[in-house]
């Protein structure tokens, strides 16, 4: 926990590696080291690792990209949403730590499938062993349920959106799945994303990733509130409106669920409506 909460805590994850402590503690870390993975990954299983923590710092700090990814979320407080604590320990702190362990089991998993090296389920059976090492290392079982369920569904982002648009009730089991932590969630993909390709992580990579972010969390947010089942969702949005995922989307559902939840709005056509003028509103500021 002193290297996670550091100033610069991949140099002290390092640290504990080069004194032998950090695999002594993971045993299961170590297989990770110079395994080499498929051609569109930059680094091998352990140095990937080590990448997404630092990504995740550099997505959510005071970099340039992390800027643009407040802006894009500038609908709700980002840094009081990650300077909560769970169970007393700070959320980044157990961010990074999902981070370093989110690969964990891909050598164990590793096969060779129609002549390609996969991960068959790495990301469920990642989680089943750090639900049990986590507890020898003194985390309590709250901080290895929440690391535990963003090891194992690190790369659900991908499979919400497969068939697109994600339906509510997908959204919601999918918030269901993390217990409400989307927003870690999110960025715990966004820096395998970012670690995985390395240096070639392009400015563009980053912009079309955070309008994943934005949209996910949107909608994560919108099914998930108490009371009443929301007058629009997500899907109408893009449908009638021709939205796409992002800022705007975002910003508009959010808005309407705000105005339904006080009373603002009585029905999908108030709701359809309000959704308009805040779009028109939102593009006239753009332009």
């Amino acid at each position: 926990m002193e290297a996670l909460t550091s100033p610069a805590p991949v140099a002290a994850l390092r640290q504990l590696d080069d004194s032998g402590r950090l695999t002594a503690w993971i045993p299961e870390f170590e297989a990770g080291r110079g395994f080499k993975q498929p051609e569109k990954h930059y680094y091998d299983v352990m140095q990937h690792n080590f990448a997404a923590v630092q990504a995740v710092d550099d997505a959510t700090g005071a970099s340039e990209r992390a800027g643009e990814l407040r802006a894009v979320l500038s609908w709700f407080d980002f840094d009081e949403a990650l300077g909560r604590e769970v169970d007393g320990a700070p959320m980044r702190a157990l961010m990074r730590l999902a981070c370093l362990l989110h690969d964990v089991a891909k050598p164990e998993t590793a096969t060779i499938v129609e002549g390609a090296l996969r991960f068959p389920r790495h990301g469920p059976r990642g989680s089943e062993m750090m639900r049990e090492r986590l507890p020898q290392l003194g985390f309590s079982p709250i901080h290895t349920d929440f690391i535990a369920r963003m090891i194992r569904y690190h790369l659900r982002p991908g499979e919400l959106i497969r068939n697109w648009p994600p339906t509510d009730h997908a959204v919601r089991a999918f918030v269901t799945a993390l217990d409400g932590h989307v927003l870690p969630l999110m960025l715990v993909n966004v820096a395998d994303g970012w670690a995985t390709r390395g240096p070639g992580y392009t400015r563009q990579n980053f912009r079309i990733h955070t309008g994943l972010v934005n949209y996910v969390v949107a909608r994560g947010w919108a099914v998930s509130q108490e009371g009443e089942a929301p007058f629009v969702t997500g899907e109408e949005l893009i449908d009638r409106l021709d939205l796409e995922s992002g800022r705007l989307l975002g910003a508009v559902l959010t808005s309407v669920r705000q105005a339904q939840l006080e009373g603002r709005i009585r029905d999908k056509d108030q709701g359809l409506a309000l959704a308009r003028e805040i779009l028109e509103s939102l593009r006239t500021k753009e332009a």
